[in-house]
């Protein structure tokens, strides 16, 4: 089967999501292969791993920012139905200029990854005033760590940790590499480009990318792709951040073997391609067989949550991935 006819067969597949993309699955396997219900895994983390936690997940908007960041605009006349519904979906998860993973979750504290990708997907479909990207400049300039043990001075944390909501709990101060790069790209697309801040979080994306580090994953995101990938973005998008960040990803990526579910191995198309890599035409192909028979790419675990093996996809978002791989050089 040709590309042409994956993305086509790709896109009738979205489209059956009518006005919006739905929520992503939960499962404590990262192939997503026995989804569980929100109420499973608070009983399932108090029983087995003796963790309580202290709030119910519900329905998250994650899905819907990650879409929108990597959804083409404008979209094909077929998928401009969830356009609409993706957007109430990010605008439900503002607080304030931040922005929750969880809308309907207050005792969840808005953090920076989703502050950064809301943003970025609002910037990518014309649907942010600049005053609001200006807001969320300031907002992530705020987030750079104190001197503490285990921080990176200046580097943007993935919680606020100021107390600004009343009902949200404390989530501990912590760095996320891929955090930071999305972080950065929207730093980028607010003109907030230079600053110690700014110096601080490329100089951790920098250290982790250079270290190897990224092999084992993030705190929030499982797999090397991931961090690949978003390194990619941000360098496509910050020619400073691509001169220091260029040459050693691509290296790392053209290094990366090939991976076997469909969701790391469009992460790594996306990355190969913008590194000018000629392995990413063979990643195509093979993506390309991954997918199934109703249109859809498998659901992989794509983020997780930091302290517990509970991870997050759909079938949707992979698609919206393979899409990306796929997209034909004049659409990028």
């Amino acid at each position: 089967m040709g590309e042409e006819l994956a993305r086509e067969r790709g896109w009738n597949f979205l489209a059956t999501a009518a006005d919006t993309l739905p929520p992503a699955s939960l499962a404590f396997e990262i192939d997503l292969r026995t989804p569980v219900s929100p109420a499973e895994v608070v009983r399932r983390a108090r029983a087995e791993l003796g963790v309580e936690l202290d709030f119910l997940p519900r329905d998250e908007g994650f899905t819907a920012m990650l879409a929108l960041d990597n959804l083409p605009h404008p979209l094909p006349p077929r998928a401009r139905p969830l356009l609409p519904g993706l957007l109430r979906t990010i605008e439900s998860c503002r607080w304030q200029g931040r922005y929750r993973f969880f809308p309907g979750v207050p005792e969840f504290a808005a953090d920076t990854d989703c502050t950064a990708l809301a943003t970025a997907a609002l910037h990518r479909h014309r649907s942010l005033l600049r005053s609001r990207l200006a807001e969320t400049g300031r907002h992530l300039l705020a987030a750079g760590a104190p001197v503490a043990a285990g921080l990176r001075p200046g580097a943007v944390m993935v919680y606020w940790e100021d107390g600004a909501e009343p009902l949200a709990r404390p989530r501990g101060r912590k760095h996320d590499a891929v955090v930071s790069a999305n972080v950065l790209r929207a730093l980028h697309l607010a003109d907030r480009r230079h600053g110690p801040v700014v110096e601080a979080t490329l100089g951790q994306v920098e250290d982790h990318l250079r270290s190897g580090r990224y092999l084992g994953g993030t705190r929030y995101y499982p797999s090397p792709a991931t961090f690949l990938h978003a390194a990619a973005r941000l360098c496509g998008q910050c020619p400073a951040c691509a001169a220091r960040l260029g040459p050693p990803l691509r290296s790392a990526c053209a290094a990366h073997p090939a991976p076997a579910n469909a969701l790391d191995l469009a992460l790594l198309t996306i990355c190969a391609r913008a590194c000018g890599l000629p392995a990413h035409g063979t990643h195509r192909a093979a993506l390309t067989r991954l997918q199934r028979p109703d249109g859809a790419w498998p659901a992989h675990g794509y983020f997780r949550t930091g302290r517990l093996p509970v991870y997050f996809g759909s079938a949707h978002l992979t698609t919206v991935f393979a899409l990306r791989a796929l997209e034909p050089a004049a659409a990028r």
